[in-house]
């Protein structure tokens, strides 16, 4: 029951700040142009004069899509049918999983690293404002808030990478390497399907559950002013697993919140015409 409070809470104290909340959607919205806008004039430029742009609003093109693909170059080769719609959602969610960062072509590659700076950076303004009791936003205090933290939000950063790449490469190439030998044993792709999934549940888990230690790093830090990054992190890993039940529940409380908003956005999109 507690953790739905502090939920509500939670949504309550954003709720108070629209006008942050209107900055982090223009900041997030006109970053994602920096991708958004050359592939769009890429496509347009394949399109041409054709009817394949208003054929592709109701069904994937693929005739048009191997021609396209034929001369596609950095970021045009990341267009394919898992991008549209739901798709792009799983699989991002698969890349993440399976850590196929450095499969995509480097220009997204910079951005993505240039990305999780900028929200580094965000995060101390955005802790700095919810710090009061009671939230009130202003320009001024949320870019200090940025500024003052950045540089130790981004330490604890690089701290999470070696926890996240430990999961990802390490426990999850053994994974890999059970699957893959399951496979060759079984008379069925049934098994090695459902043992992928339960690893790939478990691997979701863990970032998840390293992200929230690592977020409770940061708003320990922004509430005791700590400069010790290292001794805030295991004093966070601490905290939660002596709140165990309440961390757990309330942050996955939030991830299953950020599902319920995902599916109603492919609904909505889905009963919007395209053309």
């Amino acid at each position: 029951m507690r953790v739905l409070l502090n939920l509500v809470k939670g949504f309550s104290a954003t709720g108070k700040t629209p006008r942050m909340v209107l900055l982090l959607f223009i900041i997030n919205l006109l970053f994602s142009m920096i991708l958004a806008f050359p592939m769009y004039s890429s496509l347009k430029s394949s399109f041409g004069q054709s009817l394949v742009g208003e054929s592709m609003a109701e069904d994937f093109n693929y005739l048009w899509w191997g021609e396209f693909m034929d001369s596609a170059k950095g970021l045009e080769t990341t267009f394919s049918p898992s991008i549209i719609g739901k798709g792009a959602i799983l699989n991002n969610l698969e890349s993440l999983i399976q850590f196929r960062f450095f499969d995509l072509p480097s220009v997204i590659i910079i951005l993505g690293i240039l990305y999780v700076l900028l929200h580094t950076f965000l995060a101390g303004g955005i802790l700095s404002i919810f710090m009061k009791e009671t939230p009130r936003f202003s320009m001024k205090e949320f870019f200090n808030g940025a500024g003052t933290y950045f540089i130790r939000f981004f330490l604890l950063m690089l701290i999470s990478w070696v926890f996240f790449f430990f999961i990802g490469s390490f426990l999850g190439g053994q994974f890999n390497r059970i699957i893959n030998n399951v496979s060759k044993n079984s008379l069925s792709e049934v098994t090695p399907f459902y043992l992928g999934l339960l690893f790939s549940t478990i691997i979701f888990f863990l970032l998840l559950f390293i992200q929230m230690v690592f977020d409770y790093s940061r708003i320990k830090i922004v509430l005791e002013d700590s400069r010790n990054v290292l001794r805030s992190s295991l004093e966070a890993f601490v905290f939660v697993f002596k709140h165990l039940g309440s961390t757990l529940g309330l942050y996955y409380l939030i991830f299953l919140a950020n599902v319920v908003i995902t599916l109603i956005y492919v609904l909505l999109k889905g009963l919007i015409p395209q053309s």
